[in-house]
C-alpha cells in the first residue's frame, strides 16, 4: 500500500509520548496530520514528512482517523470536542490512546457518537524508548470490528494490540497496570534502602534479585 492510498491521520498531541509515536506512522508511510498546543513540539516533525496543522479544526478536517495522545480528560474536551472542532468529527474515527478513566473515555465516545463519528480506546503501557521502535503494549477497547479494520495502524506502535473488550476496559486495565507499577517501585525503593542502610554491596542484592 502506498503513503497515498493510506488512511490519513490527524495526530493530536505531539508530547514525550506522541511525537515518536507519529514518527512511527511517518515511517510506515501514514499521511499525518499533527497539531500540539504548544507548536514548537511539533515542528520536528516537517523534517519526516508531516503537515504541521494550526489548529485541531485544520488537522481534523482533512484526516479520516484521529489520533489522541493528549495529557487529560480536559485536554480532549478542549482540542477535540470544542464547539469548533465537534462538528468535524462526522464520518471520522477517533483513536484514544492517552490515560484517562474509564468513564471518561466512555463519555468521549457518547459525544463523539452523537456527533457522527466512532471512537475507541487504545491506551499503550511502555515509554519513549519503545516509542521509538514501535513495541509499545496495546490494550484496546473497541468491538471486534474497530479492532479488526485498525488492526494495521495500531501495529505501527506496537506488533500485538490485544482487544481488552468494548470502550472503558482497557480504560480500567491500563489504569490498573499503572497502580501496580507504582506499588512496584515504591516496594523496590524501600527495599533498596534497607539494602544500603546494612551497607549490602547493592550490586549483590542486584544479582540475587535477577
Amino acid at each position: 500500500m502506498t503513503k497515498r492510498s493510506k488512511t490519513p491521520v490527524a495526530f493530536l498531541g505531539t508530547g514525550l509520548m506522541g511525537l515518536p509515536m507519529a514518527k512511527r506512522l511517518l515511517a510506515m508511510d501514514y499521511p499525518v496530520l499533527a497539531y500540539n498546543r504548544t507548536q514548537e513540539k511539533s515542528e520536528s516533525l516537517k523534517t519526516f514528512g508531516a503537515r504541521i496543522a494550526q489548529s485541531p479544526l485544520e488537522a481534523i478536517r482533512d484526516a479520516d482517523c484521529v489520533v489522541l495522545m493528549l495529557a487529560d480528560i480536559r485536554a480532549i474536551r478542549e482540542v477535540l470536542l470544542s464547539e469548533e472542532t465537534r462538528s468535524q468529527l462526522s464520518g471520522r474515527t477517533v483513536i484514544q490512546m492517552g490515560t484517562i478513566g474509564p468513564s471518561e473515555s466512555r463519555q468521549v465516545e457518547q459525544e463523539v457518537k452523537a456527533a457522527g463519528g466512532e471512537y475507541f480506546e487504545a491506551p499503550v503501557l511502555g515509554s519513549i524508548p519503545q516509542a521509538r521502535e514501535g513495541s509499545l503494549i496495546l490494550m484496546v477497547g473497541a468491538s471486534s470490528k474497530q479492532f479488526q479494520d485498525w488492526s494495521e495502524l495500531l501495529k505501527c506502535f506496537g506488533p500485538h494490540p490485544v482487544l481488552i473488550g468494548p470502550v472503558g476496559k482497557a480504560a480500567t486495565l491500563k489504569l490498573a497496570l499503572n497502580q501496580l507499577i507504582a506499588s512496584l517501585t515504591a516496594s523496590f525503593a524501600l527495599s533498596l534502602g534497607m539494602v544500603q542502610r546494612e551497607e549490602i554491596p547493592v550490586e549483590t542484592f542486584m544479582q540475587i534479585l535477577r
